[in-house]
C-alpha cells in the first residue's frame, strides 16, 4: 500500500482495484498484482512490505533464502519498530547496522553474518556448526564480518555459542569432515608441520594453509563442488590466492583415497621456505 501511495494512488483507487480482482489482498496493505498464486519468493517478500520499507528478512528465513538453513513454517522479519507478529510472520525488533542487512533475490535480508549471529540464539552448538559449514560451502562464510557482527553485540543472545563454535571450526582440531580426518592422518603419518585449518588467506576462508609454506591446500568433495556456480567460485579464488603470491593444490576425494603417496609428493614438491 505504502509504495502504491507513493505512485500516486489513492485509498480508494487500490480498494478498486481489489474488489475487480486487479489486487490480491496477501497482508493488511499488501497485494499482489493480477493473481493470487505466489512462489515462496513472493511470500517473503509480502512478509517484508507487511512491515514497512525497514522491514527485512530475518532469522530460519533469511537463513533459507541464503541457502545455508531449513525455513520454518513461519516467517521471520525483523524490524526496527516494535510490532506485533501475525498468523503467518514472527515479528523481531533490531535497529540493524548498515552491514547487517543487504538485498538478496530482490528481497530485503539479514546478512550471513547476521543470520548466523541471530540463529545463534536459537540453535544448539551441531546445528550452528552445520549453517555456517553450510555457509563456508557455498562459498558465503565471512568469519571477519561475523567477528564484527559479534563486535556489535557482545551481550546478544547465542553470542558465547558462535565464539565456542568458531573456535572448534577454525582451530588446528577441526575434524568436520572426512576428508579432512584423512588429509590430517596423511600429513601425521609423514611426520610434517602442523598446519592450519579453515582460516582466512588473503580474505578467502581455505582448508588447509602452512604460512611457512605459502601453501594452501583445498580439499574437494564432490558434494562441496558439484554445481556449475562453485566450479567457477573456486577458481576465482584460486587466483585470488595466486596473487598474493600463495600457492594452491587441490586434492579430490578420489585422489586422497586411491593416491595418497602422490598427494604427499605434491605437497611437498610445492613447499618452500619464505624468507
Amino acid at each position: 500500500m505504502w509504495q502504491l501511495l507513493t505512485l500516486g494512488f489513492t485509498d480508494d483507487a487500490v480498494l478498486r482495484r481489489a474488489a475487480c480482482g486487479r489486487l490480491h489482498r496477501h497482508h493488511r496493505g499488501v497485494y499482489s498484482v493480477g493473481h493470487r498464486k505466489l512462489t515462496p519468493h513472493g511470500h517473503r517478500m509480502a512478509a517484508v512490505l507487511a512491515y514497512g520499507p525497514e522491514a527485512v528478512l530475518s532469522h530460519q528465513t533469511a537463513a533459507a533464502l541464503w541457502g545455508i538453513g531449513q525455513p520454518s513454517w513461519k516467517i521471520h522479519v525483523t524490524t526496527p519498530h516494535s510490532k506485533r507478529s501475525r498468523r503467518t510472520v514472527r515479528a523481531h525488533t533490531a535497529v540493524l547496522h548498515p552491514e547487517d542487512a543487504t538485498i538478496r533475490d530482490g528481497i530485503p535480508v539479514t546478512s550471513v553474518a547476521r543470520t548466523i549471529l541471530d540463529l545463534a540464539g536459537q540453535l544448539d552448538h551441531d546445528r550452528l556448526t552445520r549453517v555456517l559449514e553450510d555457509a563456508d560451502r557455498a562459498g558465503l562464510a565471512d568469519l571477519r564480518a561475523l567477528e564484527r557482527a559479534m563486535a556489535r553485540r557482545p551481550r546478544a543472545r547465542g553470542t558465547a555459542r558462535l565464539k565456542a563454535v568458531l573456535a572448534g571450526y577454525r582451530g588446528p582440531a577441526d575434524t568436520r569432515s572426512e576428508l579432512e580426518r584423512n588429509f590430517r592422518r596423511l600429513i601425521a603419518r609423514a611426520g610434517l608441520p602442523e598446519p592450519q585449518y579453515n582460516v582466512l588467506v588473503a580474505g578467502v576462508l581455505v582448508d588447509v594453509f602452512w604460512p611457512e609454506w605459502r601453501l594452501v591446500v583445498e580439499l574437494d568433495g564432490r558434494d562441496y563442488h558439484i554445481h556449475n556456480r562453485a566450479f567457477e567460485r573456486d577458481r576465482v579464488r584460486d587466483a585470488t590466492l595466486q596473487k598474493a603470491d600463495i600457492r594452491v593444490l587441490r586434492v579430490t576425494r578420489k585422489r586422497l583415497d586411491n593416491e595418497p603417496a602422490a598427494v604427499l609428493a605434491d605437497v611437498l614438491a610445492l613447499r618452500r621456505t619464505v624468507n
